[in-house]
């Protein structure tokens, strides 16, 4: 690996929001945002009133937030969520940026069903620091009670890259999706899904992971669905996902429940935590080992949906390690 790159850190929840609320408060250049959920609460105050006041003293800061926020992870009813107080204060925050001078942009497409053309990607870029790879929403439930993780990197040409791909997404219409990205760096493929329908080169990458590997550990939110769950079926894999009935959402417990009924896999979950991380390492016939780690649930409805996603695909030694530990803590 080139030595000027630094090995990703893998933070849980709450470090990645500490760590960013500290370099924000630093940051002297831009402040690049995309996630899926963007709530203010006890966990995220500090963070939201740091990048306020970032783009109050002419720091450029873009936040890209997906309209599945007023349906998930909050703790109110759904009227609320999507025409009463909690959706006032949602559109609040979006207020208090755009009059800071931050640039502000709802994404995914505007109409019902909902589920069609989301943007589940995250990353949080500060200066050169990136944070993605993991899921992490930006709520109390993404932060203080679910298992999951962002990776921590500093690297200026990544950050770059990312950054134009958030400005692509700006501009594209829910109805012209961007293309595919593949993003080559010395510490793997960064893959990030367009968000056309019927395709995911994510879920792609992971079919021919599965394909190629002798043994496989699947962590993540649902049961792999589709061809991928056919072949874990057929494989020595150590799969860990919900088990039906532990969300504490009705959209959640019916996409557990819908894969975990039909996929007939061996659950090796038992802890009482939520999982909301999603990885999957490989065992090549070779030995070696390798890595796909991001936003994707590894369902294949999340191809078909339209959905735009983001991962790192590697053989790194040490990122693999340390998805190996956070699986052995957290979720084993």
């Amino acid at each position: 690996m080139d030595k000027n790159v630094q090995t990703p850190q893998l933070l849980l929840p709450v470090d990645y929001v500490k760590l960013a609320t500290k370099l924000v408060r630093e940051c002297k250049h831009r402040i690049y945002l995309v996630c899926l959920n963007l709530n203010r609460c006890p966990e995220t105050n500090e963070l939201i009133d740091e990048i306020i006041a970032a783009a109050n003293r002419g720091v450029d800061v873009r936040i890209g937030n997906d309209l599945l926020t007023f349906i998930c992870d909050h703790d109110s009813s759904v009227a609320s969520r999507l025409v009463g107080p909690e959706m006032l204060r949602t559109r609040g925050i979006r207020k208090d940026f755009i009059n800071a001078g931050a640039k502000f942009h709802w994404l995914g497409i505007q109409r019902v069903p909902y589920i069609l053309g989301r943007t589940h990607s995250k990353w949080t870029i500060i200066d050169d620091h990136i944070f993605s790879f993991g899921g992490v929403n930006l709520s109390h439930a993404g932060i203080a009670e679910r298992s999951d993780f962002m990776f921590h990197i500093q690297d200026a040409k990544l950050a770059d890259r990312i950054a134009k791909e958030q400005r692509n997404i700006e501009l594209t219409s829910s109805k012209r999706r961007a293309n595919d990205v593949t993003i080559k760096t010395p510490l793997g493929t960064v893959l990030m899904d367009s968000g056309k329908f019927g395709r995911s080169s994510i879920y792609h990458h992971a079919l021919k992971l599965a394909r190629e590997s002798i043994e496989l550990t699947v962590v993540s939110q649902y049961c792999p669905s589709g061809k991928l769950g056919k072949i874990i079926r057929n494989k020595p894999t150590k799969l860990y996902f919900n088990p039906k009935g532990s969300a504490n959402d009705k959209v959640n417990n019916f996409m557990i429940g819908t894969k975990s009924n039909t996929s007939n896999q061996n659950n090796l979950y038992k802890r009482d935590r939520y999982i909301h991380a999603k990885f999957i390492i490989g065992t090549l016939p070779s030995g070696e080992k390798r890595a796909i780690t991001g936003s994707h649930n590894f369902a294949a409805i999340s191809g078909r949906a339209g959905t735009r996603e983001i991962a790192l695909e590697t053989t790194n030694p040490d990122v693999i390690q340390q998805l190996e530990d956070f699986c052995r803590n957290h979720i084993a």
